[in-house]
């Protein structure tokens, strides 16, 4: 695979974002939906090699279950196909934070929203194990928590299909997930593996996300598996006092080494975790590194509750974070900026907003957010999020600008006045019409020239929006005599606002 390969003549892979037993996942763009995506690759030659035909057909079947498997805890799988000797799945990309970063950047978490990621697990699991589907590989490494404080289960690469009449899919000799969770059946061979070996993998999670690390530590892979089946259950409470007993108990009984001595099934694990996550917390601290570790007992406190306004801007691409990055030259802030404008004219802008976005979160602590290179490429972006109708993010783009353009070259400076106009157009897509009409009177004060003109048209349009059609009727009528003089009566103009006066005259009923 390579930067800039297209596949089935839509989808651009952009960056390797990661690789596991089976193959890599790169960050892509949707050429004709005009979104990113991820695709997933079976790793080279797997696909040709007659002895790895059982993984071939894991993969498909990888594809086509977790199609099936509707949860918005579960990646929405968008395509599958075959390029040369290469399988590939194309899913939603994930934005936000792996479990294994957040508890290496926090360390322990509080209780409720501990409870609350382990609700939002089991909730997907609950869908798995009806559809006959074993994730076999839980691990925080594995669980995404979003900008919006969902929680995101990902890769069932390992999964296994339990129907008596499919043949298990396994890779000869090789266990089938990360040995630090695996259930003590699932050393002893994937045939006896079922459900309960997830929930197995689940208490692994939950204590360690509670005391900072696993139950059990080993040198090797061996020594772990020897620790699943031998070594006592560990009480987590010895590492915090702040556990409450029933969640203390519940990974006990999770972690038992007989499947039988487990919960019933998912579900139940979710209705006792269920009351535990809705203890209202405040947010953790957000690091300068990961500003989209949302708060996971949301989803239960504020059910389909709105983002809050500063972390939209944020949420566009996480992915662009995942893996380090050189420093860019000049040259390639340049050639980035030029491949943006070559995106927007090929109609892709929320493609041209990611690149621009990821090349500023860059360059900007190098160069410095006020260097003209980096305003240069921040108004282009601010560009490119209005022209993929992202107004509240484009929004936040130029009130930003406005207040380091005025720092940097003065309050009437070409730049910061056309942020300013642009703040208004914002403002009035996103249906703050007073407040669009206030920024553009302010410009218009101290315009000249033909920007007057458009500032006046553009404060007549809104009007209107706004409801106040006579208002709009006498700014345009005013407006008219001066656009033939400055156009003349006969362009394109001037035949707008005649179509818009008689427009509006009709809604008046002033015929």
């Amino acid at each position: 695979m390579r930067t800039g390969m297209r596949i089935a003549d839509r989808y651009e892979v952009t960056e390797a974002i990661g690789s596991g037993g089976m193959g890599q996942v790169w960050a892509g763009y949707d050429e004709r939906l005009d979104r990113p995506v991820a695709v997933k690759f079976l790793k080279p030659g797997l696909a040709a090699d007659a002895d790895n035909q059982a993984v071939v057909e894991r993969f498909k079947r990888e594809a086509k279950v977790t199609a099936r498997l509707d949860h918005p805890g579960v990646p929405a799988v968008y395509d599958a196909g075959m390029i040369g000797e290469h399988l590939y799945i194309v899913m939603q990309l994930v934005p936000g934070t792996e479990l294994s970063d957040l508890i290496a950047e926090q360390g322990p978490l509080p209780v409720p929203w501990v409870a609350a990621i382990g609700a939002q697990i089991c909730s997907v699991l609950a869908a798995a194990h009806a559809a006959s589907l074993v994730h076999r590989d839980l691990k925080p490494g594995n669980l995404m928590l979003t900008p919006t404080g969902v929680v995101k289960v990902l890769d069932f690469g390992v999964a296994a299909i339990l129907d008596v009449d499919l043949p298990r899919l396994t890779i000869t000799g090789d266990y089938l997930g990360t040995p630090t969770y695996m259930a003590p059946e699932q050393a002893l061979g994937p045939t006896t593996v079922g459900p309960r070996a997830d929930l197995y993998a689940l208490g692994c999670v939950l204590f360690e996300l509670l005391a900072g690390h696993p139950p059990y530590q080993a040198d090797n892979p061996l020594g772990m598996l020897h620790q699943h089946l031998e070594a006592a259950i560990p009480d987590v409470g010895d590492f915090r006092d702040d556990v409450p007993a029933a969640l203390k108990d519940l990974i006990v009984a999770l972690l038992a080494k007989e499947p039988q001595n487990r919960p019933e099934s998912a579900a139940a694990v979710y209705t006792r975790l269920l009351g535990l996550a809705t203890t209202e917390l405040p947010e953790l601290p957000r690091t300068p590194q990961d500003r989209s570790a949302a708060d996971p007992t949301s989803p239960y406190r504020f059910p389909f509750g709105p983002l809050p306004r500063d972390s939209v801007a944020g949420t566009r691409l996480v992915a662009a974070q995942a893996s380090p990055r050189s420093i860019p030259s000049f040259d390639e802030v340049q050639e980035v900026r030029s491949r943006a404008i070559d995106l927007i004219e090929e109609q892709r802008f929320g493609q041209a907003a990611d690149a621009l976005q990821s090349l500023i979160r860059r360059a900007a602590p190098i160069y410095g957010s006020r260097s003209p290179e980096i305003l240069e490429t921040r108004l282009d972006y601010g560009a490119a999020l209005m022209l993929a109708g992202d107004y509240r993010a484009a929004l936040t783009v130029f009130e930003e600008l406005i207040t380091d353009l005025t720092a940097k070259y003065g309050p009437d400076h070409d730049w910061v006045r056309e942020c300013r106009q642009q703040v208004a157009t914002c403002q009035a897509e996103l249906g703050e019409g007073t407040e669009a009409l206030r920024t553009l009177r302010d410009l218009l004060d101290a315009g000249t020239g033909p920007e007057r003109l458009a500032l006046r048209y553009q404060i007549a349009v809104i009007t209107a929006g706004i409801g106040q059609v006579a208002d709009a009727l006498g700014h345009l009528e005013s407006l008219l005599p001066d656009m033939r003089s400055v156009h003349g009566p006969d362009s394109a103009q001037v035949a707008e606002i005649q179509a818009l006066i008689e427009h509006l005259r009709r809604l008046s009923g002033d015929n």
